[in-house]
């Protein structure tokens, strides 16, 4: 998180060093070395920008999958499939991810888990009374909420670049949303979609708090178990429904392998270096990636509200693409008690 006026590239604590020198621990499960100089902090700025831009890329390709599966699939049993699939495939990739973790980590991902899944399970109710772009809009006052947040739970202060970032993504959500036209926004649909902005902003801020490069692969893994219990629990009383056809299980696929256990690695990696504010502007751009795939592969037209909101919210992310000044090092989760 960045603090007032400080030098563009202060002394980095110890501690958050050792979180720097980490990173290689993600893919290969082994220990910390005793000493060694790795990659700058600020690489690491850059390379976990670079992983959420990615991110948001592949969440924008799934605007026209996901919108076309649950024409045939209950939600609930669609993100029960997808993140079922995604923790198994996970688990499979290391099997003894969930060997021995520590009481922390364990409520730490669960907790993390519930938040995202009560604030898209909010959202996705929302969307079904609302017109996409007035939801896309609600659903984008996280940015607003995001270094509001983080204020007050983390006690540190945002930069000023990093407003002008947030204030120009929040211009460009408008263009993108609300100025290209809606029709009625129920009352009720816009405060689900409001909680579930509030949530995602908690979820954006505490990731940033906890996550640590060395835990990515196991704290993803908590995540989206967490995830799939709390999906297929709510898909069971009416029976889940499984996807039927080569072709919307290649989607489901996409949507639990890429779309879920590859994102939820990169995001988690990517937070443990990226303040959350500046993690929230770069996520922010998933429209411009949404609204780019329709054009390629749908030949939606291409706006001058779309373009204004794309050009606004790739400048905020240009603001936010440079080095930050480090915060303090990251407190453990409070849940860290149990331990």
């Amino acid at each position: 998180m960045t603090t007032g006026e400080q030098p563009a590239a202060p002394p980095v604590p110890d501690a958050r060093r050792g979180r720097a020198e980490a990173v290689d621990v993600v893919a290969t499960g082994g220990s910390l070395p005793a000493a060694s100089a790795g990659p700058s902090p600020r690489r690491h700025y850059h390379l976990g920008v670079l992983a959420l831009v990615s991110v948001t890329a592949i969440w924008g390709s799934t605007f026209p999958l996901t919108k076309d599966l649950v024409a045939r699939l209950p939600i609930a049993d669609l993100y029960a499939a997808r993140f079922g699939i995604a923790v198994v495939v996970l688990i499979a990739v290391r099997p003894r991810v969930l060997g021995n973790l520590s009481p922390r980590l364990w409520g730490t991902g669960a907790l993390l888990g519930l938040l995202y899944g009560l604030a898209l399970t909010l959202q996705t109710i929302g969307l079904a009374e609302l017109p996409s772009s007035v939801s896309g809009f609600v659903t984008g006052s996280y940015l607003v909420m995001t270094p509001l947040i983080a204020l007050v739970w983390l006690k540190t202060r945002v930069s000023r670049p990093t407003w002008a970032a947030v204030g120009l993504a929040t211009v460009g959500t408008a263009s993108f949303s609300l100025l290209s036209g809606s029709g009625g926004a129920p009352a009720g649909a816009v405060a689900l979609t409001a909680v579930s902005a509030l949530l995602y902003a908690v979820h954006l801020v505490a990731l940033g708090k906890w996550s640590r490069p060395e835990e990515a692969y196991a704290l993803s893994v908590v995540q989206i178990l967490t995830l799939a219990v709390v999906m297929t629990v709510a898909a069971a009383p009416g029976g889940i429904t499984l996807p039927e056809g080569a072709g919307d299980w290649i989607g489901v696929l996409y949507l639990a392998t890429v779309a879920g256990a590859g994102t939820f690695l990169a995001q988690t990696w990517a937070q443990a270096h990226v303040p959350p504010t500046a993690a929230a502007v770069v996520i922010a751009v998933e429209p411009v990636w949404a609204t780019a795939f329709a054009a390629v592969l749908y030949g939606e037209p291409l706006t001058w509200t779309v373009l204004v909101g794309g050009g606004c919210m790739l400048a905020a992310m240009g603001i936010v693409a440079r080095p930050v000044p480090e915060e303090r090092p990251c407190p453990e989760s409070p849940v860290s008690a149990v331990n």
